[in-house]
């Protein structure tokens, strides 16, 4: 057994390790019975039957620890960088995704979005200071809920998460690391929904808070924060136009006839597939985007019925329904005999 330098270097012990692997697959005799005199998994064991295992990195780093005179690579690593060094965990922030799940599980909404996220933050196993900051600032549990259960569609059925929920996780554990924590908390959760950004502005602003007033209180209550301030909006969002449904089939033309008259970065719309009428698609968005006129150009020679607009509550209102309802059948056509 040797003994760990006076000034360890944790990179050389991996060079090292990783030599040391490519010996053991070479079949290099001296790496062998390396492994076979320090790896407690192999030693006594045949030298016929040590050459048929594959050893791998992982039994090159223990043999190198047990030589150092340490249980395990873990604790050689833990020596090299002392108590004061803090590592990630690839599960520090899986307590508070099962807690949004458990929300959404708990309003029956089929999808974790962010409005769970912010639920979690709402509903902590203990008091936290960014529930206080919540609380504070106007916003409530109560309040959230109510509005996840107007705006998602209620589900029996298995739940799953949305892009915008996996980029909060990202967000939040890139802030996490910026600001050395080695674990995603809630506060620091809070500053991912400041900091993050959908469309123009901070997630915040579809909250109606403001995410300056949301970073500032988490500072006057302790909490260190990033050195940057987190965005404001560049684009206010304007008064909504219809609704403009069409079929499902004409998706591409009415996407590339969209994009033709309003490139990205000006006014803002949005698609997706109706919930209540089958078979079809919606687009709707500010009211200075001419929507029908552009929909009724991209489909010109399509029937008449082939499109349906509808003022902005009413399509609202109908998607927002936890069921389909309302579902106005064509009435059929009269075949001549």
């Amino acid at each position: 057994m040797t003994s760990l330098p006076d000034r360890p270097d944790l990179d050389q012990l991996r060079t090292q390790a990783k030599e040391l692997k490519r010996a053991l697959q070479a079949g290099e005799q001296a790496a062998l019975d390396r492994v076979q005199a320090s790896h407690p998994k192999y030693v006594g064991r045949p030298k016929e039957r040590l050459e048929q295992v594959g050893l791998t990195l992982r039994d090159a780093q223990v043999t190198i620890a047990r030589e150092l005179g340490f249980d395990s690579w873990k604790a050689l690593v833990a020596a090299v960088e002392g108590p004061a060094v803090k590592r990630w965990s690839p599960s520090a922030d899986y307590s508070l995704i099962n807690r949004a799940f458990r929300e959404m599980e708990k309003l029956q909404t089929g999808y974790c979005t962010l409005d769970h996220f912010l639920l979690a933050l709402l509903s902590p196993d203990r008091p936290t200071i960014a529930l206080r900051v919540l609380n504070d600032l106007g916003v409530t549990y109560e309040l959230v809920a109510e509005n996840a259960k107007r705006w998602h569609r209620r589900t029996t059925k298995g739940g799953r998460s949305t892009p915008v929920f996996q980029m909060m996780q990202g967000w939040a554990q890139g802030i996490a690391v910026g600001l050395g924590s080695a674990e995603v908390t809630d506060e620091i959760a809070l500053l991912a929904l400041a900091y993050g950004i959908i469309g123009e502005g901070s997630t915040l602003e579809s909250f109606e808070l403001q995410a300056d007033d949301v970073v500032e209180q988490l500072r006057v209550h302790g909490v260190t924060v990033p050195a940057v301030a987190p965005p404001i909006s560049t684009q206010l969002m304007g008064p909504q136009g219809p609704w403009v449904y069409f079929l499902e089939e004409d998706q591409t033309k009415v996407v590339q006839a969209i994009i033709e008259l309003n490139p990205p970065g000006q006014a803002l719309w949005g698609m997706n597939k109706s919930r209540w009428k089958k078979g079809c698609w919606y687009v709707h968005g500010e009211d200075e985007i001419p929507m029908e006129e552009i929909v009724r150009k991209a489909l010109r020679g399509k029937p008449g019925d082939a499109i349906e607009v509808l003022p902005f509550k009413e399509g609202l209102e109908l998607e927002n329904a936890t069921a389909p309802r309302r579902y106005r059948d064509r009435p059929a056509k009269e075949t001549r005999p």
